[in-house]
């Protein structure tokens, strides 16, 4: 284990936005436990995910005997290469391989993994917003041990990376499903996450959507703006234009669009750029319109109802101590949205050979994070 694990973990940045939902729920528990006993007892009450080291999963995995292999194998074609969700963009992306000539996967596609860097480096938190059985949003957090400002990567659902539960590529989201008798949804998202990044994930938490939405309502709303009126009928979005103060369905609306559409010289149109990725960053900027409004708080009592109702949809990993919460509330302090590092991660579509469509990564991770943090690479 790396030295920042032995000293006050400043991280439960994994307070810091789950999918944004989760962001609510540490970094509030990090804001709240100052004030004492309230804290204490709301951040006990929140439900646990084993999370074993990542040496210790992948050795259970190494461990399985060849029956297991093969069913977790089998299972695949079902549990990690999914139909399409978007059978537009499919209509898209298929035109455009028809026109060129079809990219084919290697065995060993260099640009899904990274090499390792020490664990000593960072404190690492991986946030993720759940939807059904599978991730809908993740996002890693990085704190430098040398103290500078955090770093923020938020992982494409569909990014195509190795899964060690079947030695095969599969959707970054899907590992939520776990190794089924070895590794739990937590555990088996992190070694993804990990082999990818070539960063050990010390901490992990999670919220479903729908809880989401119940945090941003017992916050009392925060404030989206836009500069056209925006709507996205399967997100149910619809904002005017300018700055709209939102419950938690248009909250979460907003941070789950992936169709957006403005009105602009009196007729709809879609957005341009609106894409996952474009919701990888209304997620990011929702993380510190929430941190905005914990902060607007003058009192514990006016806390009070927010801590319970984070206490009752955040799940957190079974290592995760009061104390990190905590530490938490103190290392982002007057942190603002412009001084946080953001690593943007490069993909281009594709479309498997089973036809489901997903991204794959067109440079590593650690290539784009020295661009951030140059010590980190290699």
């Amino acid at each position: 284990m790396g030295k920042h694990r032995d000293g006050p973990k400043r991280s439960e940045v994994v307070s810091a936005l789950a999918t944004i939902a989760v962001v609510v729920g540490v970094a509030l528990f990090g804001f709240l436990a100052a004030t004492g006993v309230h804290a204490y007892q709301a951040y006990h009450s929140v439900e646990r995910e084993e999370f074993a080291s990542a040496s210790q999963v992948r050795s259970k995995i190494a461990g399985r005997t060849p029956e297991q292999v093969a069913a977790a194998v089998a299972a695949a074609s079902v549990d990690f290469h999914p139909p399409l969700l978007d059978k537009d963009l499919l209509t898209l992306v298929v035109a455009e391989r028809n026109q060129q000539q079809a990219t084919i996967i290697p065995f060993d596609l260099p640009t899904a993994t990274s090499p390792a860097l020490p664990d000593s480096m960072f404190a690492s938190y991986l946030l993720v917003g759940q939807e059904g059985p599978r991730a809908d949003a993740m996002l890693l957090i990085l704190l430098p041990s040398d103290g500078s400002t955090p770093i923020i990567a938020s992982l494409p659902r569909d990014l195509y990376v190795n899964n060690p539960c079947i030695d095969d590529y599969a959707r970054l989201n899907t590992g939520l499903g776990g190794c089924k008798g070895v590794a739990g949804g937590a555990e088996l998202l992190a070694l993804m996450v990990q082999d990818y990044t070539g960063i050990e994930v010390d901490h992990f938490a999670r919220i479903d959507f729908s809880g989401f939405a119940d945090i941003i309502n017992a916050l009392g709303g925060v404030d989206v703006c836009v500069d056209n009126p925006v709507r996205d009928a399967k997100a149910q979005l619809d904002l005017p234009a300018g700055c709209t103060h939102v419950n938690g369905d248009q909250a979460l609306a907003w941070v789950r669009t992936r169709h957006t559409e403005e009105y602009v010289d009196g007729e709809w149109r879609p957005v341009a750029g609106a894409s996952d990725l474009t919701r990888e960053q209304h997620q990011q900027e929702m993380l510190f319109k929430i941190a905005d409004r914990m902060a607007s708080f003058g009192s514990l009592s006016a806390f009070s109802s927010v801590a319970n109702k984070v206490a009752s949809v955040v799940h957190l990993d079974s290592r995760f101590a009061f104390g990190d919460a905590v530490s938490l509330a103190w290392n982002f302090r007057g942190i603002t949205a412009s001084q946080v590092r953001r690593v943007h991660i490069s993909v281009k579509d594709y479309v498997t050979s089973t036809g489901a469509w997903v991204l794959l990564p067109t440079n590593t991770f650690n290539a784009e994070l020295a661009k951030v943090y140059p010590a980190a690479a290699r």
